[in-house]
């Protein structure tokens, strides 16, 4: 089965040094065939632990019985891991380039599947079009569209209004990180969730102040050096020729239906389309993944699509 414990690399690319971790079955066979896992702006390549605190902890019981597999996944260059921060923003295609670099210096250029939620999705897309170094032989993409809605780039927008006004840096990034959860989130859940808008709102601040907290400076170049790149960036689904499953979610705001459909019509080989009624919004493809698992499954060969997964997957 594959561990819960990544082991940690660092790789030098033409836009800095970027960290990823190497998480294995028990023989830990470097040859195995190869699964990128990338998450939102805001995770990390630790995408399980022991201790169950992984950014993407609910997708690992999809991972843990494959017995012949290894999964690849980094930390985003100006996020909130381990990897470098350029001294200028990079757009999503520079993004790609970057990790790509890192997957041809490991080696690893015959990918078995690339599995992006969010901007991990719009990545796995980008690199699917234009880079010729990496052969991805499958594509899935969770929550993620060619382009951006225009709610979610007004969405950045105006995190970077509130960057600009705030009192302070601190206070900046606590209101930018709670805008961000307003949206990611659908108004069905605030409803569910809370009786009161106070409420609601000390939540979403709590929030900021957690990332503030956890991640001190990384946390505003999250919103100065990663968030921008998702509000420009546009690319041609004509020119991915690999399968690609996508799994929308019907509350999302950041990658609406309206988009995720377009892109299935535009898309040369489009293996399934998943669309996931939950109250979760955009969060739903961090949320909903006992909806999405067995299908997920069985569209990446290298995962033992005759799993008994749970009910719900914490």
């Amino acid at each position: 089965m594959v561990l819960p414990v990544g082991r940690s690399f660092y790789v030098e690319t033409r836009f800095g040094r970027v960290k990823g971790f190497r998480y294995a079955a028990d023989s830990g066979r470097t040859d195995a065939p190869v699964v990128v896992v990338q998450g939102g702006i805001s995770g990390s390549g630790q995408l399980w632990k022991l201790d169950g605190s992984g950014w993407w902890q609910s997708l690992y019981s999809v991972f843990a019985p494959a017995d012949d597999v290894q999964v690849i996944s980094f930390d985003y260059l100006g996020g909130v891991g381990g990897s470098d921060t350029p001294d200028q923003p990079l757009t999503v295609a520079q993004h790609a380039q970057a990790y790509a670099d890192a997957l041809v210096k490991l080696g690893l250029t015959d990918i078995s599947a690339w599995l992006g939620g969010s901007f991990g999705g719009v990545l796995g897309l980008q690199l699917a079009a234009t880079n010729k170094q990496v052969d991805l032989k499958r594509l899935a993409i969770l929550g993620a569209a060619h382009k951006p809605s225009i709610q979610s780039a007004l969405l950045r927008s105006f995190q970077q209004l509130l960057l600009q006004h705030a009192e302070n840096e601190q206070q900046g990034v606590i209101l930018a990180r709670a805008l961000a959860m307003l949206t990611y989130r659908s108004a069905d859940e605030f409803e569910q969730r809370f009786s009161h808008a106070d409420d609601a709102l000390q939540y979403i601040l709590a929030q900021g102040e957690r990332l503030l907290r956890n991640h001190g400076k990384q946390a505003n170049t999250l919103f100065t050096h990663l968030t921008p790149a998702l509000n420009d960036y546009a690319i041609d689904p004509a020119r991915v020729s690999c399968p690609v499953q996508i799994v929308s979610f019907s509350s999302d705001s950041i990658a609406p239906a309206a988009l995720t459909s377009q892109l299935e019509a535009l898309l040369p080989n489009c293996h399934s389309y998943i669309s996931i009624e939950t109250p979760y919004g955009h969060d739903g493809f961090i949320k909903n993944v006992a909806d999405y698992a067995r299908p997920l499954a069985h569209f990446i060969p290298e995962l033992n699509s005759e799993i008994e997964l749970p009910e719900t997957v914490l």
